[in-house]
């Protein structure tokens, strides 16, 4: 039994007051097998001891597989909605400036810090149609 196989993950763009853009969530084809998470730990030198100063959230690392060997068509089709839809730059659904990552209960929001594209699969003209992308999301800015 795979564990949240009733809930696909979504990545849903945000504007700058953190709230979704309405129509721009991107589904994800497969859900990740993995993720991960980090928490920063800060400590301050006093005299010869350390001493804890606060704990931050720090970044969230997705690794997503696509396919389209079956339909023999190019991979990036279905993954170039990423960049289009998360990057500030080439956003065209609205000025995404984060991402909300959900899948069930599990929930993390934050900018995209990085995406990488990794083919593994070609057809013979070489066409990818087999890929890995890697998403990083550093943690929203919490109010003070």
């Amino acid at each position: 039994m795979n564990p949240g196989a009733d809930h696909k993950a979504q990545l849903l763009p945000l504007n700058a007051n953190g709230k979704p853009i309405a129509g721009a969530g991107i589904t994800v084809q497969f859900n990740p097998a993995t993720y991960s998470n980090t928490w920063n730990i800060t400590w301050n030198e006093v005299g010869q001891s350390l001493q804890w100063t606060k704990t931050t959230a720090g970044d969230l690392v997705l690794t997503l597989n696509y396919d389209s060997y079956e339909a023999r068509t190019d991979v990036r089709e279905k993954t170039k909605h990423f960049k289009e839809r998360l990057d500030p730059g080439q956003s065209k659904t609205g000025q995404a400036v984060g991402c909300l990552f959900q899948w069930g209960k599990s929930t993390y929001k934050g900018v995209v810090v990085s995406l990488k594209e990794d083919f593994s699969l070609f057809l013979a003209d070489g066409t990818p149609v087999r890929s890995v992308l890697t998403l990083t999301l550093k943690a929203w800015p919490q109010s003070s």
